[in-house]
């Protein structure tokens, strides 16, 4: 009998119906632990090796998967749409508003990895996907945060709307600036659960904007309600509103040095918040204000003892309102109501109480991040007190023998010339002080400098890390859906053999 041979013949080219049952049968293994891992990858092959005819149909797959679907299977729906972002980028632009459908679909998801899924493909189609306007993400994200009423569906919406915001490269600024005000209106918002997320939109709307045509209309009315939040229960919404202060301060060039005093005076009472991440935020964001040229143009009743007791504020002050032709005193009046200017330092030219004075500037140093500073440089600060105390004790002795001094008439001369030393002396011994409290305040704005330009690194590298971490997933994935491939073909030729 002769032997029948078998010939190779090339594998028969993939259908649509193939590929949507290949799909939805991979979709429903997700559903299972035991095939999670190979259905996964799997799905990310077929992401990757798509062609532009079959993209309606995958991306189809995904939409149609509903909320009953197990997590696994709703989170990698959504992961999906990243690797195709990533791996074919603007041949996916005509299908941009139903990707984008499909993750607003996702944003009411009670589980928060769903959700964070969603601002990840948020990234990535802004970043991936550039042959369209930025606003077919952006309207649709905006309307949902504006008017959905679930507390999942906002948290959702103010997360990638403010991820995609600091992602993309070009930005319809015209379309944010309108937005802004309608987004600051839900701080008010009793309706509106997702305040920390909001308060970070806020934030990178004004740091997408700034300095493009501001409305100093829309910070009048928008940073006293921002600033409200430094002060909530909420520790994530004092961070966040801390942050959204320092974008102002980052991006209005122009404006940002109109409110400086009242936005400094406001920080400076909430520096030392007893949450360790908002404190350093706090303090981050001071920095950021205090850095700002000039400094604020109000003017209220105070100004003339405000002016004779900070001389370098109120020259600044003096350059703003001439700029502004007095014009700060109506448009900063909604910002004096709600935000509270710090107590200025007792600074009269009179020699008397210069000790009181001298305890007060410790105390006040005592209680603040200074206090960390010395912890830092132990010898030096013990060396400044020490000359501090040498110099209040040798104070206090001329005060004495000055006290103790016969006054004669044949003396009167001399202790005249007595107490103008000691009033020089004491000029002095207050101006070394505020000189000692001015190098340690240079010190500590260094350090946070250094902790400013350290976090900058460790963000670069945490971005670097995450990229080799995703090319390596991709690896890895690739590598096995290859192997599977070789070992089906392996076990086929097996049984060829065999029945051969």
């Amino acid at each position: 009998m002769p032997s029948v041979q078998i010939r190779s013949s090339p594998p028969p080219a993939v259908t649509v119906t193939d590929l949507k049952q290949r799909v939805i049968a991979c979709l429903n293994r997700l559903s299972d632990r035991d095939t999670l891992s190979l259905a996964a990858a799997e799905l990310d092959s077929i992401a990757l090796n798509l062609s532009p005819e079959t993209f309606p149909l995958f991306i189809n797959c995904l939409q149609s998967t509903d909320s009953s679907a197990k997590s696994p299977v709703r989170k990698h729906c959504v992961s999906l749409l990243s690797v195709l972002s990533r791996s074919h980028g603007d041949s996916l632009a005509p299908h941009l508003s139903k990707m984008v459908s499909t993750v607003l679909r996702r944003l009411r998801d009670p589980d928060s990895s769903v959700r964070a899924a969603c601002a990840t493909a948020s990234v990535d189609m802004t970043t991936s996907i550039t042959g369209t306007p930025f606003s077919i993400l952006l309207g649709p994200m905006i309307e949902t945060l504006i008017h959905d009423c679930d507390p999942n569906a906002q948290i959702g919406a103010a997360v990638c709307l403010a991820a995609a915001v600091d992602a993309a490269d070009e930005l319809d600024v015209e379309q944010l600036q309108k937005a802004l005000p309608k987004i600051g209106k839900l701080l008010k918002s009793e309706g509106f659960k997702a305040k920390p997320e909001l308060l970070g939109v806020i934030g990178s709307v004004i740091g997408a904007v700034g300095g493009r045509n501001s409305d100093k209309a829309v910070l009048d009315w928008l940073l006293p309600n921002v600033s409200e939040y430094l002060s909530s229960n909420d520790w994530r919404a004092r961070k966040a509103a801390a942050e959204a202060m320092a974008r102002v301060a980052m991006a209005e060039e122009e404006l940002a040095p109109l409110y400086k005093k009242a936005c400094v005076g406001i920080l400076e009472s909430r520096r030392f918040d007893k949450v360790k991440l908002v404190r350093e935020t706090m303090n981050r964001t001071l920095s950021l204000w205090k850095q700002l040229e000039g400094g604020s143009a109000e003017v209220s009743e105070s100004t003339s003892s405000s002016k004779s007791a900070h001389p370098g504020l109120s020259a600044t002050s003096g350059k703003i309102s001439n700029a502004s032709k007095g014009n700060d005193k109506n448009s900063n009046a909604p910002l004096r109501s709600k935000l509270n200017d710090a107590e200025p330092l007792d600074r009269s030219n009179t020699p008397k109480d210069v000790e009181q004075e001298a305890v007060e500037l410790k105390d006040k140093r005592n209680h603040s991040t200074l206090g960390a500073k010395r912890n830092l440089f132990p010898a030096k600060t013990s060396k400044v007190k020490e000359n501090r105390s040498n110099k209040l004790n040798k104070l206090q002795v001329v005060q004495s023998s000055d006290e103790e001094s016969p006054k004669t008439d044949s003396g009167t001369s001399s202790s005249s010339s007595q107490a103008k030393n000691n009033a020089e002396e004491l000029s002095l011994i207050r101006n070394q002080i505020t000189q000692i409290e001015k190098q340690q305040s240079s010190l500590l704005d260094l350090f946070q400098k250094f902790m400013e330009s350290s976090q900058n690194g460790m963000q670069s590298l945490e971005r670097r890390v995450r990229g080799l971490e995703t090319s390596f997933s991709v690896i890895s994935t690739d590598l096995l859906v290859s192997r599977t491939i070789t070992r089906n073909e392996n076990h086929k030729r097996n049984e060829r053999q065999h029945f051969t």
